[in-house]
């Protein structure tokens, strides 16, 4: 075993690329199993192992073939109807089969939970979890203000409640992401994600129509970070126009920005601020 071999388990989202480009830059020896987009990582100095759907079977399989004991998971991957759907038939063996026993239950509860459950398995099997932000520290920002917009202060007030509200929901692990707009509520994302909230919020009617509100987004409070970091992007900046919100404000050292040049360009040009706090 080399303690400098890294295997990168990359859903979708853009942040896997950002990932393998901080692991490669840093002299990691890095093996990715791409779920489903592996054309995208081919331009990397990687072994890449290719699979259309998540294989968990396959996975440990080459983590014990090749010593492996680093994990970093990035990137979204669909949660399963039942864990059987993560096990290949082909992959199955009695390591794989006593792991498919010991996770009966694990899919109970919301993502926050559910990674928990996943990295004390693989913590108690010996394996390290190294979190994105470990890898890639760059990519989440201190506190202050990273616009040329200030924050009114009737915004301030939505931020308040948006926080608030935030950590709420966080407690019961249902989202990372609130909308709040004219001192109210507006959306509270949940299984949906980020983007489909935000499309939800520019449908709805009279909200919509006179600028202003806020979109906060923030870790939970019983989230496990090195696994499930919230992140925004560029995505993210374009629905929060569309939806015709006043700024973004994001938690401190805990959320990642992606292409973090190009939002703040996007929020310069539509005189949206944006806050860490």
């Amino acid at each position: 075993m080399s303690d400098n071999q890294l295997a990168i388990i990359a859903g979708g989202g853009n942040l896997s690329e950002a990932i393998i480009k901080s692991a490669n830059d840093k002299g990691w020896d890095v093996t990715v199993f791409a779920i489903g987009r592996s054309s995208l990582l081919k331009s990397f100095n990687i072994k890449l192992i290719e699979m259309n759907k998540l294989d968990i079977g396959m996975i440990f399989r080459v983590l014990k073939s090749q010593n492996i004991k680093n994990i970093c998971m990035v990137g979204y991957i669909p949660r399963p109807g039942n864990l059987r759907d993560y096990f290949r038939f082909q992959s199955l063996n009695i390591e794989v089969l006593g792991l498919l026993i010991k996770s009966i239950g694990i899919l109970r509860g919301g993502d926050a939970s559910l990674f928990k459950k996943i990295n004390t398995l693989l913590e108690k099997k010996g394996y390290t979890i190294i979190g994105a932000s470990e890898i890639a520290p760059n990519l989440t920002l201190k506190g202050g203000l990273y616009s040329s917009r200030k924050v009114s202060k009737i915004e301030f007030e939505n931020i308040r409640k948006a926080k608030h509200c935030a950590e709420m929901t966080g407690v019961l692990d249902i989202g990372q992401a609130v909308v709040v707009k004219y001192g109210r509520v507006v959306a509270i994302e949940a299984a949906e994600g980020t983007d489909a909230m935000l499309e939800r919020v520019a449908t709805i009617a009279g909200i919509s129509s006179k600028r202003g509100g806020v979109f906060l987004k923030s870790a939970q409070i019983d989230q496990d970070e090195r696994v499930d970091m919230p992140t925004i992007g560029i995505e993210t900046i374009k629905n929060i126009i569309k939806a015709n919100l006043s700024g973004v404000a994001i938690t401190a050292n805990n959320v990642i920005v992606l292409d973090f040049q190009k939002v703040v360009e996007m929020i310069e040009e539509s005189n949206l601020y944006f806050i860490v706090i």
